[in-house]
């Protein structure tokens, strides 16, 4: 299914968050770790690759789109979509879940016992 959002009067077409797209974010300094605490800079990003502009230009658009009166959640709504839609992503996101887990404190005391 393909996914549009506008942002300041111009529409794109959403990018899947596949395997290319995270090691773009990556090379960005946005890590999976790194989603939910930079929420801003990956709005940015994300219109950079979709609308293929650099993130200086995407921030400019942004900047443009909330002064005439719009907001994050074209572009939120279209990243949420691509993210569940994505088998990648979520298969990522499971595994990475279940690391965390693995490495809590109390498992780390139950495994050198």
């Amino acid at each position: 299914m393909t996914k549009m959002f506008a942002v300041n009067g111009k529409s794109y077409k959403a990018k899947e968050f596949d395997f290319n797209l995270l090691c773009d974010l990556e090379e960005q300094g946005l890590s999976l770790d790194d989603i939910d605490k930079k929420p801003m800079s990956l709005v940015r990003t994300y219109l950079s690759f979709c609308a293929e502009i650099t993130k200086e230009m995407a921030g400019k658009e942004i900047e443009a789109h909330l002064e005439n009166g719009g907001s994050f959640n074209d572009v939120v709504e279209a990243m949420s979509a691509m993210m569940k839609e994505s088998g990648f992503f979520r298969s990522i996101s499971k595994n990475k879940e279940e690391d965390a887990g693995e490495t809590s404190p109390k498992s780390a005391k139950t495994k050198k016992a």
